[in-house]
């Protein structure tokens, strides 16, 4: 696929690390630098199979590791058109979880690394992952109750957070330490889009 100056960026982490926070605030600054930008989440619970996998999460079905980890693939293709799109225009598509997501709740699951990646190794590839690394304490601290059938699983979370740092290692994301305010979150990644940005936005991004 053929793309103007688009950019795909990647925020994850575990549950409750503050991914739809800072995907939010990095949009919002690059659009004040760049051309427009969008912010897509997944899972999407609007799409037919999104709506599967709330009914999943929220404990109303049950379903077998490798047929949840195929709904989070499928769910992304469901919006592929739509980025696709978004990217061809030139769009900063910031994605709150997305292939590194399932990748790591995956492999946390017991399931194949290389079954995974072949579920949506024909998505477009992110330009940069950001990893929102907190600690299972702080998850839970920011959020007592009401949750999903993963975020309640402690030693699941435990488990899904070693495997993110262990695929950071291997595929070159960039941990980010989430236990900082909001703001220095950002500035982190703020800093770090200067390796994703093209030559003539730089400048204006040093000096934002």
């Amino acid at each position: 696929m053929r793309r103007t100056i688009g950019r795909l960026i990647a925020i994850e982490g575990i549950d409750q690390s503050g991914k739809r926070t800072q995907a939010q605030l990095l949009a919002k600054a690059l659009s004040a630098i760049t051309q427009s930008t969008k912010v897509v989440s997944f899972p999407d619970y609007s799409t037919p199979l999104g709506r599967q996998l709330k009914a999943y999460l929220s404990g109303k079905s049950q379903l077998d590791h490798h047929a949840v980890h195929l709904l989070y693939a499928a769910n992304k293709w469901e919006k592929i058109r739509e980025i696709r799109q978004q990217l061809r225009l030139g769009s900063y598509v910031v994605v709150n979880r997305y292939t590194p997501s399932n990748l790591a709740y995956g492999v946390a699951h017991g399931l194949e690394l290389g079954w995974l990646y072949h579920l949506e190794k024909d998505l477009p590839k992110a330009d940069i992952v950001f990893v929102l690394d907190v600690s299972l304490k702080t998850s839970f601290a920011r959020k007592k109750r009401s949750r999903d059938v993963h975020e309640g699983d402690y030693e699941y979370l435990r488990k899904v957070r070693s495997t993110y740092h262990r695929l950071a290692k291997r595929y070159h994301w960039k941990v980010v330490n989430a236990e900082q305010g909001i703001d220095a979150v950002h500035a982190v990644l703020w800093k770090e889009m200067a390796h994703v940005l093209p030559h003539r936005t730089r400048s204006r991004l040093a000096s934002g």
